[in-house]
């Protein structure tokens, strides 16, 4: 089962890197200017609900890029790279990795909405201290982590000053994603809902 999951970490990774490139290759025709995008953000344990925030607070922060696959900044298609870190009280402590494909559609007066589907590695960290029974005593296991897969959904909403491509655009998103393999045995998918309040700030990278 170890080697199917690590099997399947390279072989979304791959897919990732495929997918960076050839975005990359269609942002080369016309070179435009691609944001530093961050965002902090809240972790709740639940299925997506009108609970926007949840408490306690598991603190999380999240940074990356996105390129484009056309011209129109009215209607505009996207892929982002993203790698995120956040502390979830007693369970674990997370770093992700993943890509997601978004089309953004603008609204009025510089307002814009948006919808994104990703996927992506997630690296967990238990947040309890794990034993292990060895020739009659229990020795500390070594905490290491455990590699997992998510996919992700989100919502947003995104705010920028009108006719100004230098100005930050300021967003409120909402995702849903799900851990997996969580627990094998009995929690084979753990649920994640997601409040960012962040800005993409224009740059060349």
């Amino acid at each position: 089962m170890k080697k199917q999951l690590y099997g399947s970490v390279i072989a979304l990774a791959s897919i990732l890197f495929a997918q960076g490139l050839f975005a990359q290759k269609s942002v080369e025709k016309h070179p435009r200017d691609k944001p530093l995008i961050v965002s902090v953000f809240n972790v709740g344990a639940q299925l997506p609900s009108f609970s926007l925030i949840t408490a306690p607070l598991h603190p999380g922060l999240s940074a990356g890029t996105e390129f484009y696959y056309n011209e129109s900044t009215k209607n505009r298609f996207f892929q982002t790279v993203k790698a995120g870190f956040y502390y979830h009280q007693y369970i674990q402590t997370s770093v992700q990795i993943y890509s997601e494909a978004g089309y953004r559609r603008s609204v009025w007066r510089g307002t814009a909405a948006e919808f994104r589907l990703g996927a992506g590695y997630l690296h967990a960290f238990t947040g309890t201290e794990v034993f292990q029974l060895e020739e009659g005593v229990y020795r500390k296991k070594t905490n290491w982590g455990r590699p997992q897969f998510m996919g992700s959904t989100a919502f947003g909403l995104s705010y920028q000053k009108p006719a100004a491509e230098k100005a930050p655009r300021f967003f409120l998103d909402y995702q849903f994603f799900l851990q997996m393999p969580f627990i094998r045995k009995y929690v084979p998918m753990a649920p994640a809902a997601v409040l960012h309040i962040g800005a993409a700030f224009p740059m060349i990278f």
